[in-house]
């Protein structure tokens, strides 16, 4: 068995490391020209680190990222709605969240890979079917082909538009923007991954690395808008400074040419992720709006599962068929949690949000770590 896999993210990346090691010969195609250190932060939970650790990879992981000891969740007065453990124990392990920067992450993934693993440049334009093989043609001319092709280019995955064409995104009604601070947080919030609920939409931050802050913040307006690289930081200090004592801070010490602004999207749920000798992983499959934290972990499980189930199944298309029965329903599941939580927490009434975080934080604790239990605790 042979394959291709069409996009170099998180989920691509560690697909290639799940099937190298299985012995399974897989090249990964690029659109971008190179790999660069882009991006900003990213939180990787109990599960993306159990299979991280899995891959043999987790120490490292650690290394180039800053540890989390807590979730916490406050509101927009600064009180505490909740907090629970970024730990998890399964099979005797215990595994803990780390907040890394993206291309860290990156570079770690690309050092997993054999070398003449990876081929950049190489931007999708045809896929066509044999009997017995897959061939993908690219933007450059050049082919490749192989048993089967893995579409994990992303949530506007190219893989996903010929596989699926009425597939559909979904605009959340809010726009999120991320950016890393270099300083280095007050020692109440190090060690935390904060998020403060406001009114309208929320500010989060986690350190990354020394004197490395990651940091976002999601707002209710209309799609598709565009920021005044002179005025950004002032409406951003304007909007979310008041909320807590690090923000207006964090704002401050970003680049202003490094904050990033995406309007928050996920897919429309699929009834199927593969077709044939073709399959999709991470958010070509299952995009989900980024309130768990949940995104790269999913492609992190994506990766593992297919690998798994490439490596026992007689054929690609009887693993892609395993591969779903094992992660439709689990992906399917944190997406509705992510997208309620997008809704609950960018509620605009100074009044409703007060009586939604009264209500959040009668919850009692262990109700709370038992939700966050079943997120991270996988059946695989």
């Amino acid at each position: 068995v042979s394959g291709m896999i069409i996009g170099a993210g998180i989920g691509g990346l560690s697909a290639a490391i799940s099937m190298q090691r299985r012995g399974i010969p897989v090249q990964v195609y690029e659109a971008a020209s190179a790999l660069s250190p882009v991006g900003a932060g990213i939180l990787l939970p109990p599960n993306a680190m159990n299979i991280l650790e899995r891959y043999g990879l987790a120490e490292q992981v650690r290394g180039q990222g800053v540890s989390i000891e807590s979730f916490a969740m406050l509101d927009r007065h600064g009180r505490t709605i909740s907090k629970v453990s970024a730990r998890y124990m399964q099979n005797r392990a215990s595994h803990q969240a780390v907040a890394i920067h993206r291309g860290q992450l990156q570079q770690v993934l690309l050092g997993a890979l054999r070398p003449d693993t990876l081929f950049t440049g190489k931007t999708l334009v045809q896929i066509s079917t044999r009997s017995d093989r897959i061939e993908a043609t690219f933007s450059d001319g050049t082919k490749a082909s192989s048993e089967f092709i893995v579409g994990a280019d992303g949530i506007r995955s190219a893989v996903r538009k010929r596989l699926f064409p009425t597939s559909t995104l979904r605009y959340s009604g809010q726009t999120c923007w991320r950016g890393v601070a270099a300083l280095t947080l007050p020692v109440q919030w190090m060690n935390q991954f904060t998020e403060i609920w406001g009114i309208g939409g929320v500010f989060g931050f986690a350190p990354i690395g020394e004197q490395q802050v990651y940091w976002y913040a999601t707002q209710k307006v209309v799609a598709d808008g565009l920021d005044d690289t002179d005025h950004i930081k002032q409406m951003l200090t304007d909007t979310y400074g008041s909320l807590l004592e690090p923000i207006a801070a964090l704002i401050a010490h970003t680049q202003v040419t490094h904050i990033i602004r995406n309007d928050l999207i996920d897919l429309a749920p699929l009834k199927s992720w593969a077709q044939g000798r073709s399959v999709l992983i991470g958010d070509a499959a299952h995009a989900v709006l980024p309130n768990l934290g949940q995104g790269g972990a999913q492609a992190i499980e994506d990766s593992w599962v297919l690998g798994e189930m490439l490596a026992s199944s007689r054929s690609c298309e009887e693993a892609f068929k395993r591969y779903q029965k094992m992660r439709l329903a689990r992906a399917r599941k944190i997406a509705d949690i992510s997208r309620n939580l997008a809704n609950i927490s960018s509620l605009c009434n100074a009044t409703v949000c007060d009586i939604r975080d009264a209500l959040f934080r009668r919850i009692p604790a262990f109700v709370t770590a038992r939700q966050f239990q079943g997120i991270y605790g996988m059946p695989y």
